[in-house]
């Protein structure tokens, strides 16, 4: 028996529209065990900096952003503030582009302590790892974070 007509058109519809749905669905569920860890700001930016490191560094370094979590969080905030005031002197009125290149400066210097403190606790958690271990670290693909 052959379907024909409008009601093959129907029924083509709908079955394409069940598959992207699946296919999304099946997307969405790797995405969410595969991908970054649930938690706070600082726990994603630690995941996302450490995705090419092999199960036990990574571990030992989320424990440790754990337990320093309060120095993470007041770095983060430092970073967001600075960034709101950089976002501030862009809308300034009248522009002051001293005022501007000011806290450009103090968005890299907060950033810059952000990133020397996470680098400063994946250094700390290498100096403890084997070898063998050290060795499976990989770059991670795509855009740096």
């Amino acid at each position: 028996m052959t379907i024909r007509g409008p009601f093959a058109v129907t029924l083509l519809v709908l079955l394409f529209l069940s598959l992207a749905a699946n296919v999304l669905g099946i997307g969405f569920a790797f995405g969410r065990m595969l991908g970054p860890r649930h938690g706070g700001e600082v726990e994603r930016i630690v995941a996302m900096g450490i995705r090419g490191f092999p199960p036990e560094i990574r571990h030992a370094v989320e424990a440790r952003a754990r337990a320093g979590r309060g120095q993470f969080r007041a770095k983060v905030d430092d970073v967001e503030a600075a960034r709101r005031r950089m976002f501030e002197a862009m809308r300034a009125q009248p522009f002051d582009r001293t005022a501007l290149e000011s806290a450009f400066s103090d968005v890299r210097q907060k950033t810059d302590a952000l990133q020397q403190a996470g680098q400063e606790l994946v250094a700390d958690v290498l100096v403890d790892a084997p070898p063998d271990v050290r060795r499976r670290i990989r770059p991670p693909r795509g855009p740096f974070p």
